[in-house]
């Protein structure tokens, strides 16, 4: 994670208010990690071959405020232990409270490149903001007395003084996650650029994040060994299914982490066709989607097919008594993330 041109870059950071982490069908193992850190995903990493189409993609969804920049030397790079000279172009962007960094490698040996080589375009991790230096060293020692390593290192020189950040090497195990940390002091020069330029309806907030995933059950295992809880896991049927303008037949599994603000999920095929298995084959494990709450489902649908990106696979849920209506649609081509959008029936009173 390279997050130097602070004054580019919104980061918001919202401390978690309650940790429950809930098994299927075993006891409570709450996190024993700082929800203070973990609560919130403070920044998608988001690595594409090339970065100018799938911006001006994005932006014609409805994403505004991006900052780009020309190709720059990353500064003091360490990438498995060794200093590497490595430039890179970049964008930046918000929805909400997540800030979303873009990267194009350009020259040298990183894991931006590694990444692009095993997956194509997609995100590589999720961010999370540590407060000072000090806890940042803390935090990676925890994890490598856990058996992971730092397979980056990253700094930047910003206003109020240096920033580090540091990619874990949770990838392998860990479902396609790969765990990113920082400290950056001119966090506060730059939080009231959040709200400058508002996406466009329905971009505005992330409502979850998601994985897909061969055996959710061994990366829930490998989770919760490093201190996150539980993974609760719930099979799922979809109701009034349809996969690529067919009627789907399409089942999963379905993770949860639900004790930050916002909720991650991983899901596991167990009948196709799907998007997940043209995840899978395309990309291997990895983040999937972010799902973003609609009013109407029919409206927004039909609005982000008049900016060029329709529907590939939607449906239904009835669980007791929670009912709603979901949406993926067909951005994977612009970046290696899909998008879906999310309705949910209102409670009545």
């Amino acid at each position: 994670m390279r997050i130097h041109f602070r004054l580019m870059l919104v980061l918001v950071f919202l401390a978690a208010a309650s940790m429950i982490g809930v098994a299927h069908g075993a006891e409570t193992v709450k996190p024993a990690v700082d929800p203070s850190i973990y609560g919130h995903v403070s920044s998608l990493v988001w690595v594409v071959k090339d970065l100018d189409p799938v911006v001006s993609y994005w932006e014609k969804l409805g994403l505004r405020n991006i900052r780009r920049t020309d190709v720059t030397a990353f500064q003091g790079l360490i990438y498995r232990g060794k200093p590497t000279a490595t430039t890179a172009k970049s964008a930046f962007g918000q929805i909400g409270t997540v800030s979303i960094e873009w990267i194009q490698p350009v020259t040298g040996v990183n894991l931006y490149a590694e990444f692009l080589k095993r997956h194509g375009d997609g995100v590589l991790a999720l961010a999370f903001a540590v407060p000072s230096e000090s806890r940042l060293e803390e935090q990676i020692r925890y994890f490598q007395s856990r058996g992971v390593q730092v397979a980056q290192r990253t700094q930047w020189t910003g206003v109020e003084g240096n920033g580090h950040g540091a990619y874990l090497d949770t990838a392998g195990k860990g479902g396609g996650f790969t765990l990113a940390l920082y400290h950056d002091p001119d966090a506060s020069l730059v939080t009231r650029a959040a709200h400058a330029a508002p996406n466009e309806t329905p971009l505005t907030q992330p409502g979850h994040y998601a994985f897909v995933a061969r055996n959710i059950r061994q990366i829930g295992e490998y989770w919760q060994n490093l201190g996150f809880g539980a993974m609760q896991i719930d099979h799922n049927v979809s109701l009034d299914r349809s996969y690529r303008g067919q009627p789907g037949k399409f089942e999963m599994d379905l993770g949860w982490w639900r004790w930050g603000d916002l909720p991650v999920e991983w899901v596991q095929t167990t009948q196709g066709p799907n998007v997940y298995e043209e995840y899978l084959a395309k990309h291997g494990e990895g983040f999937h989607h972010f799902g973003v709450d609609v009013k109407d489902m029919d409206a927004a649908a039909e609005l982000m097919a008049s900016r060029g990106a329709p529907r590939s696979q939607w449906g239904g849920w009835d669980s007791g008594g929670d009912k709603g209506r979901f949406a993926y649609l067909d951005t994977d081509p612009h970046g290696g993330v899909t998008l879906e959008l999310i309705w949910d029936q209102p409670q009545s009173k």
